[in-house]
This record gives structure tokens, sequence and C-alpha cells, in this order.
């Protein structure tokens, strides 16, 4: 006798259970997801979507340190090295400031001004049509000394 069926097939063959289970659970992912998200949505528009995140303490009070005048400034934990820090930067920057306004400048802004006046002449004999010359400027000088 010839057997005439088809053979056998196993369920687990066609079937990806795995699969299934993984779209299962990516979509109760999902689901969970959209929940929270429409729960945000709907406290937002039931409070009308207010800030809450306003900072109602005062910072402690501390005696002989620079510190923010403004209402929003919090004293952190490291404040009182930041602040000897930005005293020492400024005492700093004010010693190099006073250096800088001592020392004599190296370059004469007169010879300069020569220099430019015969560059502009070259420049003037090279153009196809000479610039017409300006009127002499009252220049204010400057008090480098």
């Amino acid at each position: 006798m010839v057997d005439n069926k088809a053979p056998s097939t196993y369920l687990h063959c066609h079937l990806k259970m795995k699969k299934i289970q993984m779209e299962q659970e990516r979509l109760m992912e999902l689901e969970r997801d959209n929940r929270l998200l429409v729960s945000r949505i709907a406290r937002t528009m039931g409070t009308k979507g207010g800030l809450d995140n306003w900072n109602k303490y005062q910072p402690k009070p501390r005696d002989n340190v620079i510190s923010c005048t403004f209402p929003h400034c919090v004293s952190s934990v490291s404040a009182d090295l930041r602040n000897r820090e930005l005293v020492k930067i400024s005492l700093e920057n004010q010693a190099i400031l006073k250096k800088i306004n001592m020392t004599k400048s190296v370059y004469d802004h007169r010879t300069w001004l020569d220099d430019f006046k015969v560059t502009r002449g070259y420049v003037n004999r090279l153009l196809k049509y000479p610039e017409q010359p300006m009127p002499p400027k009252q220049h204010k000088m400057l008090n480098l000394v």
C-alpha cells in the first residue's frame, strides 16, 4: 500500500512563538507609554499648563561674602570657595590692568600714519582712476602716556 498523504507538519515549525511573544511585549510597552502620555496630557490640560518648578526657599545668610542679590540665587556647597576665587581673580585683574596702564607704548602711531600715506601713494599710482584726496580729518590724540 502506498501512503499518499502529505507529510505531517508540526505547529512549532510554522509558528514562531518567541516572535509572537516579543511582539506582544512590545505592544504592551507601547500601550503603557501611551497611557502615561495620556495621563500627563490630561493633568496638563487640567492645570492649564501652570509651572510648578519655582524654588520658594531662601539662601542661607552669609557674612563677608560676595553674594548674588537676585531672589532666585541659591547658595551651593562650594559658594565660599568660588567667592574667594572670584575675589582673588579680580585682584589679579586689577594688578594686570595697572601694569598695562603704566607701560609706555612701543609703537609710534606717527610712523604708522606716515607708512600708510606712502602705501596709499603706491596704490594711487597703480589705480586706473586715482582716489580724490580727502580733506584731512582732525584726529583726536589719544593720551596713551
